[in-house]
């Protein structure tokens, strides 16, 4: 329930809130709009909401969106694949980005739900593949993923949860000592922890969706790899998103369908 004399909004806004008696569906507006200040202008601590997938019942169906993309492309004759990414366990996605509370989570601007930009997936994938192999100058790998002056033959999208099924859960680090951190003093017993909260994305399955504009790409290897076998590895073994050192958002990848 959000207390709307904490909010920093407009009045006629935090009238609406006061008055409203539902849930607020739209997620990007409750992490990065509705944010409870204390009498110090700080941000109150352990505010961070949480939510699961029902909540999400009257946005997600604008996401199917996407399907109707597909079919575009391949009507148009394009190669479509089509993957899940299953994560392990959790996955963080954005957590770095600008935000008043510190910590973020990769939403949709409009529909408020979590996703993988496409630039993400492509970026992850290339850069496992540069960190194993000298590709500096592989024609197979500029032409799948482009260089500065020329454009990739393969449209990683957006990725969506699967059937809009997911939750978000608050998690912690709770680092020991701060001021080893913080001012180079040396670790001890007496330091405080100071606790910080994020958001996790958790029993969630990925629509992951490649489109090849040409014909015969899906098939270059890289190092005698394909783009495919190279994706598997990246998610199984590098993950996507924040903390993947200690194992947030390593997954499996599974092909589910392609056509030509």
């Amino acid at each position: 329930m959000i207390e709307s004399d904490k909010l920093r909004v407009p009045a006629d806004t935090r009238s609406c809130v006061k008055n409203f008696k539902g849930d607020i569906d739209n997620f990007n507006l409750l992490l990065n709009k509705y944010v409870e200040f204390d009498k110090s202008d700080d941000v109150v601590k352990g505010s961070l909401p949480e939510s699961k997938k029902e909540e999400f019942d009257k946005s997600i169906q604008f996401v199917m969106k996407q399907r109707y993309i597909l079919e575009k492309y391949k009507s148009c004759g394009y190669e479509v694949v089509s993957y899940e990414f299953k994560p392990y366990d959790k996955i963080v996605i954005g957590l770095g980005q600008e935000s008043v509370r510190e910590v973020s989570l990769t939403l949709h601007w409009i529909y408020g739900i979590p996703f993988i930009p496409g630039q993400a997936i492509k970026g992850v994938v290339s850069n496992w593949i540069s960190s194993l192999e000298d590709i500096k100058n592989d024609n197979n790998f500029i032409k799948i993923f482009g260089t500065e002056d020329e454009n990739g033959k393969v449209v990683f999208l957006d990725s969506y949860p699967k059937n809009g099924k997911f939750s978000i859960k608050r998690d912690i680090m709770n680092p020991h000592y701060p001021e080893y951190y913080l001012q180079s003093k040396a670790p001890s017993d007496w330091q405080n922890p100071n606790p910080v909260f994020f958001l996790t994305v958790e029993r969630v399955i990925f629509n992951i969706n490649l489109v090849y504009l040409e014909s015969g790409i899906r098939d270059l290897k890289i190092k005698d790899k394909t783009l495919e076998e190279c994706m598997i590895e990246a998610f199984s073994w590098n993950g996507i998103g924040a903390k993947t050192s200690i194992g947030y958002g390593k997954g499996e990848l599974i092909l589910i369908g392609g056509s030509k």
